[in-house]
């Protein structure tokens, strides 16, 4: 037992040591800690100061214009000291200035502000009615402007969304018996309803389970309570209507494209811009049935064009 006496005494130092480089430790990690905070307090002290500046800055400048604003509407200046409290902010450790400053008085014609109260009222309403067709311009404009995409594009038949669609089912409209609802498929999964005045033109079984032109841009409108999302493109003439045939091969869906009129069509045409109403007189079919824009053929690329079965010569619609 004495011999292990020297060996406790050891390690019971060895621990009471270690026990004041932990404490030692314990207060360096605190004094870092609080460091840390100090210097992180002034870094955001020295960002309000900042801002501080540039709103005063603002503020300096919004104040020049309220000033120069009355001024041209008639309000007469008048003189306000001002306080050395603003410029005690700008800088915190800067001794206080005794001196005030006062605002500069910018002169103002007599007769305005000799002028009475209510003789100033009316000359201002009678200032902003002047203002507002000026407010109405800038109206126009911004419309111009944010409608200017549209306007940019030349109006020819690139801008019709013209595709080969699939008449699916076709039957009378319950409400006008000069009228066809269709059910028409334009590759898009589910398939459009079309009202066509097509009864007196086409029999009803030749409408079912037909390949045709669609236009597909025109903005939905209702016929008789049916709204109609595109339109079935027809050669046409006061006698007589043919729809317009696409070529061998042609599925729902195709593009209807024009060699020399590149260019994506509209996502709706804008009723209010009349585009379809300046194309349609420009198409037609020519003398071998095909039908074109100012000479140019319909066409599905790699399959063929598209055709009337026997009008030649005729309106397109």
């Amino acid at each position: 037992m004495a011999s292990n006496n020297p060996t406790v005494n050891r390690l019971e130092q060895k621990a009471a040591e270690a026990d004041q480089v932990i404490e030692y430790i314990k207060m360096q990690i605190a004094l870092l800690k609080e460091k840390a905070v100090l210097q992180a307090s002034k870094r955001e002290e020295k960002k309000l100061r900042v801002e501080n500046c540039r709103l005063k800055r603002e503020i300096k400048a919004l104040k020049e214009q309220l000033v120069q604003t009355e001024v041209r509407n008639g309000v007469r200046q008048i003189p306000v000291p001002s306080t050395s409290s603003d410029e005690q902010s700008d800088h915190v450790t800067a001794a206080p200035k005794p001196e005030k400053h006062e605002v500069p008085v910018v002169p103002v014609s007599v007769s305005k502000t000799s002028a009475p109260a209510g003789e100033q009222v009316e000359e201002k309403k009678k200032e902003k009615k002047k203002e507002k067709p000026d407010k109405k311009g800038e109206k126009k404009e911004k419309k111009t402007t944010s409608g200017g995409d549209d306007d940019s594009k030349p109006v020819d038949v690139s801008r019709l969304d013209l595709r080969i669609g699939l008449i699916v089912t076709a039957k009378k409209h319950p409400d006008a018996d000069s009228l066809y609802v269709e059910e028409v498929d334009v590759g898009e999964g589910i398939p459009r309803t079309v009202v066509s005045g097509l009864v007196n033109h086409v029999p009803i079984d030749k409408m079912q389970n037909r390949m045709a032109v669609m236009l597909c841009n025109l903005k939905p409108a209702k016929m008789r309570g049916v709204v109609s999302q595109a339109m079935v493109m027809c050669a046409s003439s006061p006698d007589k209507v043919e729809i317009l045939d696409p070529p061998s091969g042609a599925v729902p869906g195709d593009r209807v494209t024009f060699e020399t009129y590149p260019g994506e069509p509209d996502k709706e045409l804008n009723p209010k811009k009349k585009i379809w109403e300046q194309i349609q007189p420009d198409l037609s079919t020519n003398d071998q049935c095909v039908a074109t824009y100012k000479g140019v053929p319909f066409e599905v690329k790699g399959k063929g064009v598209c055709k009337a079965q026997t009008m030649a010569n005729s309106g397109i619609k």
